[in-house]
């Protein structure tokens, strides 16, 4: 009898411990394991919400680039310290900084034969959307793959190749990051210029929702795991995608999560994401529609162009003649306009007349343009005269 009572004691014992390394558990939505946080501020105001398992010291960023740390959590609620705002077009790429004579001047080479390569895959295989699909967990099979499917398409229209896993890696458990590693790392071998790692988060329905340019969507979230060697790099490639994101469509990533203690097999791969599309509590086509619209900016983050857009076999690349001219093209063409446009403008302003600048022009090109040729034309005559020597 004395032996069970210390073996239950010592099972509760380990279980409090047990229970103080885990993330807090939070509010049940509906009917079932799908759980939220509300996340406020020192004011008591809601500053962030997601399904995210927190725990204190993890970090997030707000749709409006502020930067909070959660410091404590007692049920469905967590409070956050303001860290400060960041100035997210400083990850930006460069030439998008420089003004526009500066980007006018700067040749650029055009990627028309390497649009890159992008990998998806599923950690979380189960996960659906209820309006759609009609529950929020199908085993092995889940509604996260239509919208992986309309990822990966709408990123082929961008002319990228793209690899889309099907592979499953049920139950949706803690373990579940262990078996999708061996995804991660086989698709890996591909070497794809960037992987994401695609689900869709737990909270109401209103948290996601929203309308961009027109499109009933859901917004994303991005995730970051801060354990181990690579966070402060994954990191700086989550704001670099927020920034694009913020400029190119505004509003449609809602946040950054930092998760202290996470790693989700981010240091596979330098360019290796974890997106939330949407939640379960919203309707899978704004999901299909939101992810569709992130594409367009994923060939701007990995400094990749592909083929062009107008050309559905994709043969006609950025910079050919069905593409039109490249940017370094047109680039030359601006300076040589401008250099004309100058010149012409020097020759008004020194004569003080229009006949006095073409009678300066005529002078330049019939007399002073023709002495400095004739060095080279003298030079050009006497090989000639040489080579038809030698020929007879």
């Amino acid at each position: 009898m004395m032996n069970r009572r210390l073996l239950l004691i010592f099972a509760l014992l380990w279980l409090l411990l047990l229970g103080q390394q885990l993330p807090a558990t939070a509010q049940v939505v509906g009917d079932n394991s799908a759980v939220y946080y509300n996340i406020v501020d020192e004011n008591g105001d809601v500053v962030y919400v997601t399904g995210w398992g927190i725990q204190v010291g993890d970090q997030f960023l707000t749709d409006q680039n502020k930067r909070y740390e959660i410091e404590s959590i007692a049920g469905n609620q967590a409070k956050a310290r303001f860290i400060g705002s960041v100035n997210i077009t400083q990850y930006l790429p460069e030439k998008e900084q420089q003004s526009w004579l500066a980007q006018i001047l700067q040749f650029r080479r055009v990627h028309a034969e390497n649009p890159g390569k992008v990998a998806i895959y599923h950690t979380h295989s189960d996960e659906s959307y209820v309006p759609t699909d009609g529950t929020d967990s199908i085993y092995g099979n889940g509604g996260i793959y239509k919208v992986g499917d309309a990822f990966a398409g709408a990123l082929k229209a961008q002319g990228m190749e793209v690899i889309h896993s099907d592979a499953k890696h049920d139950p949706h458990d803690d373990m579940a990051y262990e078996r999708s590693r061996r995804t991660a790392a086989s698709l890996i071998k591909q070497q794809p210029d960037a992987i994401f790692d695609v689900h869709r988060d737990s909270t109401p329905p209103e948290v996601y929702k929203g309308t961009i340019e027109g499109k009933d969507v859901t917004k994303l979230q991005l995730v970051v795991g801060k354990y181990g060697p690579t966070g402060k790099q994954i990191e700086d490639y989550a704001l670099q995608i927020k920034a694009n994101a913020d400029q190119k469509h505004p509003g449609l990533i809602k946040g950054i999560f930092f998760a202290k203690g996470g790693d989700y097999n981010q240091d596979l791969h330098p360019r290796s994401m974890l997106i939330e599309v949407g939640a379960h509590s919203n309707d899978r086509t704004a999901a299909e529609r939101g992810v569709a619209l992130f594409a367009d900016i994923v060939p701007a983050v990995l400094n990749k162009t592909g083929a062009n857009p107008a050309n559905q076999a994709g043969q006609a690349g950025v910079g050919t003649a069905a593409a039109g001219p490249s940017g370094a093209s047109k680039s030359i063409g601006w300076i040589v306009g401008l250099l004309i446009v100058g010149a012409a403008a020097f020759l008004f302003l020194s004569t003080g007349s229009m006949k006095e600048a073409k009678a300066k022009l005529k002078q330049f090109t019939g007399t002073e343009f023709a002495n400095f040729l004739a060095p080279y034309r003298k030079n050009k005559q006497k090989y000639d005269d040489k080579d038809r020597e030698n020929k007879e």
